[in-house]
């Protein structure tokens, strides 16, 4: 019975240290209805008007994680729950843009010490994820988005770890399964694996393989329709900076946060990271 309870007690741990570890390199910026229903949206409006609120409630979206702006991200939300609201029937590329809005917005608040709105959005963005996996089920990133919020729930319900930790994993499954070339579900599945221990089939040895076929992939990517996503090139040359970093390679890690800075100069994590790296060489 004891050793049962160590055990549940070591899973909740390691899926918290999940949570709380993959917050960290955001702490040092400046700062998405029915399965199989063909009437079920998933294509571009054909109104250049909501074309441009799209594409300006992205820019905010990312202008909001470059620089760590809670009032960027809410806004971009209130973007597309505009468009979502706007829109004659379900879309799921809208639901997962409102997803991934919370999923920002959650662990702004959370880096920042507010649980309770981090709690909101943590729950909201699990519902819309869920949504947007059920309006478009072959669209894998939301089944990849909502596998990472079930990992930032069990900061609230550590108690939950063990049922929470086996549905994320089996929702990064579904997710890889539908697209295991797509660079935003290894980019996710990347970052996740980083933080699960090494017995557990996790640590920087897994990661990488997610990361760098994630980098990999974005190189080729090339996202012409406005709706679908296309955000996160910079984040995987990030976390492949952060883990050389750790592991001493400090000329691969500073060439992998050089790429994610040309791709995007004001990426405030690269910065950060860039800035740390040059502070260890020094000291060395």
């Amino acid at each position: 019975m004891n050793q049962n309870r160590l055990k549940n007690q070591r899973k909740s741990a390691v899926l918290l240290s999940l949570f709380l570890v993959s917050l960290s390199p955001l702490l040092l910026c400046s700062e998405r209805l029915g399965a199989g229903n063909p009437a079920v949206q998933t294509s571009t409006s054909s109104d250049p008007g909501q074309t441009q609120i799209l594409e300006e409630a992205k820019s905010k979206l990312q202008a909001g994680v470059n620089s760590w702006n809670a009032a960027s991200l809410e806004s971009a939300r209130n973007a597309f729950l505009s468009l979502l609201l706007k829109s004659p029937e379900p879309n799921g590329y809208l639901l997962y843009y409102v997803a991934l809005s919370d999923y920002r917005l959650a662990s702004y608040h959370l880096s920042a010490g507010n649980n309770a709105e981090g709690e909101r959005y943590v729950s909201e963005g699990q519902q819309y994820a869920a949504k947007a996996a059920e309006a478009n089920p072959s669209f894998g990133e939301s089944h990849a988005l909502y596998a990472f919020l079930l990992g930032l729930e069990v900061a609230f319900h550590p108690e939950l770890a063990r049922s929470l930790g086996m549905k994320s994993f089996e929702w990064f499954a579904k997710a890889m399964e539908i697209g295991a070339d797509n660079p935003r579900i290894n980019l996710l599945k990347g970052i996740y694996q980083i933080y699960i221990p090494e017995a557990y089939g996790g640590g920087p040895a897994s990661a990488l393989e997610f990361l760098e076929k994630s980098a990999a992939l974005f190189e080729t990517e090339n996202v012409r329709e406005p709706l679908k996503p296309s955000w996160g090139k910079e984040e995987a040359y990030t976390y492949l900076g952060r883990i050389y970093g750790k592991k001493k390679d400090y000329d691969k890690a500073k060439s992998f946060l050089t790429k994610a800075l040309a791709v995007n100069p004001d990426f405030g994590m690269a910065q950060a990271e860039l800035q740390n790296l040059s502070k260890s060489d020094k000291e060395r």
